[in-house]
């Protein structure tokens, strides 16, 4: 189980949706089962177009929760409850820390450079830490 915080320096939501389709690209290239928990549906959905429009030479196959085939595509977002077949890897938007965390193989978590987004992820970090979890971070 890997914990991966990546902190951005900018204030500019558009940079963290951003990065979070970058960090979706390579784990989807690596052949990844990619759930995104974004904090509000209107994140998910802001997240949905971002990834159909990410780049016009690369297609990542996704749908928000409750949308589209059967079975799922690779990525799937959603903003409410991690659905418990989510394993692999949990990109975390939400301001809530992900319960449970030792059933999934990789937990990224994005956070913007402002406070009302830092604080969230400073009690997130805590919490792992408190559940034995190695945790590491990178600035970009």
């Amino acid at each position: 189980m890997e914990i991966t915080f990546y902190v951005l320096a900018d204030t500019d939501p558009g940079k963290r949706l951003g990065t979070a389709c970058r960090i979706i690209e390579k784990a989807f290239q690596q052949k990844h089962q990619i759930y995104v928990q974004a904090g509000s549906r209107a994140e998910a959905e802001q997240l949905d177009e971002l990834l159909w429009n990410f780049k016009p030479e690369s297609f990542i196959p996704h749908h928000l929760v409750g949308e589209g085939p059967t079975p799922p595509p690779p990525v799937r977002i959603g903003w409410t409850t991690i659905p418990p077949e989510a394993r692999d890897l949990v990109v975390n938007l939400g301001a809530e820390a992900v319960p449970d965390p030792k059933r999934l193989r990789r937990l990224i978590e994005i956070v913007g450079g402002d406070d009302a987004l830092r604080e969230p992820a400073r009690q997130h970090w805590r919490q792992y830490k408190q559940q034995g979890y190695a945790v590491t971070s990178h600035n970009l």
